[in-house]
């Protein structure tokens, strides 16, 4: 037998994850492409995680780049980078984990480039930021549309919440109960309550501390780390056709400093949610 003297290659690179994942499931990793709208606080390390777990191809879109601010929680964000696109630090960064890796890079998700950020992908791992709605709104359907699943998990406190959007189930702006004629603000602040139904952050702080003047979440990176690895599970477990996460409107949220994990049946999405805290108020 011949030995193999290239040791980039990906049986070697990702060697380590059998007796996880079998030689067969290596395989199939490798011809499967993600989607990471965003490269910040988790897009970043959602990305990382996939590509250091044999991901061979990946999408990445953002428009902005990295400043001081981002240094708390940004795993891209260091002196050298500070000043740079967000998006090619991240794109270097995936090829020097895997040299063989297939990327293209976008400037954010409109519906100019939608269909060419979707194209050939097999599951989106959505790590915009927060305050981006209307774009978000544009993936999600057009995702929908291909039938290609939605990932997205969001870091709250210390801890973060799932959601996976399966294409044959609730639609995610029936879920979030987005209509056309809310504000930017109403919109977020359903999509807000919808992606923290239990709101486990509560036992110890009085808010997710959303500041939609400044456009601002209060967030740290251990969190972020806990919402890569959500989302870096489910994701694996989807590609290789796994069972997995229960899809929306099943959602999960897990806090480690309020040492609670739960899966919610968020049955009618946030308009029962609304209605259902009116009435509270009410009684």
């Amino acid at each position: 037998m011949i030995k193999n003297t290239n040791q980039h290659e990906h049986s070697i690179l990702f060697s380590r994850m059998l007796g996880i994942v079998s030689e067969e499931e290596l395989s199939i990793l490798k011809n499967k492409k993600i989607a990471v709208p965003g490269a910040g606080g988790v897009g970043f390390t959602h990305a990382e995680t996939l590509v250091r777990m044999g991901v061979g191809a990946v999408n990445i879109a953002d428009f902005d780049t990295f400043g001081p601010e981002n240094m708390n929680r940004q795993f891209g964000c260091t002196l050298s980078t500070i000043g740079k696109e967000k998006a090619k630090v991240l794109d270097e960064r995936v090829k020097d984990i895997n040299p063989s890796i297939k990327t293209k890079v976008f400037d954010g998700v409109s519906i100019e480039n939608v269909d060419a950020f979707l194209d050939g992908v097999d599951l989106v791992c959505d790590a915009m930021d927060y305050f981006v709605i209307e774009p978000r709104i544009i993936m999600y359907k057009r995702a929908r549309e291909l039938g290609i699943p939605v990932i997205v998990s969001g870091p709250v406190g210390f801890g973060a919440s799932l959601h996976v959007f399966d294409p044959e189930g609730m639609p995610f702006e029936e879920f979030f109960d987005l209509n056309p004629e809310d504000t930017t603000e109403e919109k977020l602040m359903k999509f807000g309550m919808g992606l923290t139904p239990s709101e486990l952050y509560l036992d110890y702080q009085d808010s997710a501390n959303l500041d939609f003047k400044a456009q601002k979440v209060a967030s740290i990176s251990s969190s972020c780390l806990l919402a890569s690895t959500l989302t870096g599970s489910a994701s694996i477990l989807q590609l290789l056709g796994k069972q997995s996460f229960k899809s929306v409107p099943y959602c999960y949220q897990l806090d480690l400093r309020a040492f609670k994990f739960e899966e919610v049946l968020v049955e009618g999405g946030v308009a029962c949610m609304r209605d259902k805290a009116k009435l509270d108020k009410n009684a």
